[in-house]
């Protein structure tokens, strides 16, 4: 079973962000961003849509299962963050005004879940604030859905205004650039707790490849009745991993990385080629944005517990296209200030470095991954 076949049985798709449409690579940025609203042509203004997925499936298991409501915080976090840091892709690390929809099942989800998800978003706001980070909520949406919806969804829209020049646009390599990677996992000193680095992507498979049976028959709700084989997995959410519960580092909110991004960008932005989010199609994201670029990757991270705990469940290929396994940020940086901006991330608390290399290519985008004495290829549909 190819990934495509393996992961549409699951009811989802690594491969929907690489459709053909209207990309928001066009406008020459990882994030689409439009001429000013105001008119003046010296700002340009970003606009960005995104959210948890089906995270809000773990954090109600969690939630079912424990009491802990302080998942419900981190799960506003993810739906913010996963807007946060498409846009500081771009360059964009300030000024941010943020909108967010929830819909719920409420014969499961009760209205102090949705205050403590609201009351959420405020905090992570207040959080940016504190590291002088400009950030207001705008407003919101909740919407009862429950012949729509089963447990929760939880939505967010970012926009920022900012100056045309604070723009990072993606630049194809004109010789060889080194790719420096930020680590998913980890504690970083604007972290209060230990981060699994799972992130918001691959979800569904670490649910489903992950979990044990039980679960499909203790909470049918968190299961869309076509599917054949749901909770695949050997752990209960209590299973202890590296000393710590499985459902807890699934449901860890998604790390920031925009106070190491401001830090990097204060100084080398004139020497960065492209700052890529590994966020849906994992480690091939970079396909849809670099054209005509060979991009060879073969100096991973360490993988974090819970991406270890997913071997043998599929090909190694399958997983690095589908979750960040490590680094959930990448940099394609000159050669020069490579080991600079390593000292900096780390400086900052987030482990850093040199991931492997991209240089121009004739043919289509190709990223050639090696891991583990395995090597495998993805080429960009043209």
């Amino acid at each position: 079973m190819n990934e495509k076949d393996w992961y549409r049985s699951l009811g989802v798709s690594a491969h929907k962000a690489f459709l053909r449409g209207v990309p928001a690579e066009q406008s020459g940025y990882f994030a689409a961003v439009g001429s000013d609203i105001a008119g003046d042509p010296a700002y340009r203004f970003a606009l960005h849509a995104d959210g948890v997925g089906t995270k809000g499936i773990l954090a109600y298991l969690w939630w079912r299962e424990t009491g802990d409501a302080t998942v419900w915080e981190a799960l506003a976090q993810d739906a913010l963050v996963m807007n946060t840091d498409d846009l500081a892709c771009s360059g964009i690390t300030d000024g941010f005004a943020f909108s967010t929809t929830i819909t719920r099942n409420p014969f499961h989800i009760p209205d102090e879940v949705v205050l403590q998800l609201i009351e959420g978003v405020y905090a992570f706001a207040e959080r940016l604030r504190s590291w002088g980070i400009r950030a207001e909520v705008a407003g919101g949406e909740t919407a009862d859905m429950p012949d729509v919806v089963r447990t929760i969804g939880v939505e967010a829209v970012a926009a920022a205004r900012v100056p045309a020049d604070e723009l990072i646009p993606l630049r194809r390599p004109d010789r060889e650039v080194w790719i420096v990677g930020l680590a998913s996992a980890g504690q970083a000193p604007y972290e209060t707790e230990y981060n699994s680095g799972v992130g918001c992507n691959g979800i569904t498979a670490l649910r489903h490849l992950l979990l044990s049976p039980e679960y499909a028959q203790r909470y049918p709700e968190t299961v869309a009745p076509e599917l054949t084989q749901p909770y695949q997995g050997l752990y209960s959410l209590h299973s202890r991993v590296e000393g710590y519960p499985l459902g807890w580092l699934l449901t860890r909110p998604t790390r920031t990385y925009l106070p190491v991004l401001r830090a990097i960008y204060a100084r080398y932005r004139s020497h960065i080629y492209a700052v890529v989010h590994c966020t849906g199609g994992g480690q091939r994201k970079a396909l849809k944005y670099l054209p005509h670029t060979f991009i060879r990757k073969d100096n991973f991270f360490p993988l974090p517990p819970v991406f270890a705990l997913m071997a043998g469940r599929r090909p190694w290929k399958d997983l690095f296209e589908t979750l960040n396994m490590g680094h959930r940020m990448e940099l394609y940086l000159a050669p020069e200030v490579a080991d600079e901006v390593i000292a900096l991330a780390q400086a900052q608390g987030v482990p850093a470095q040199v991931i492997g290399i991209a240089r121009p290519h004739e043919g289509p985008t190709c990223i050639e991954v090696s891991f583990q004495g395995e090597r495998w290829t993805w080429q960009e549909v043209v």
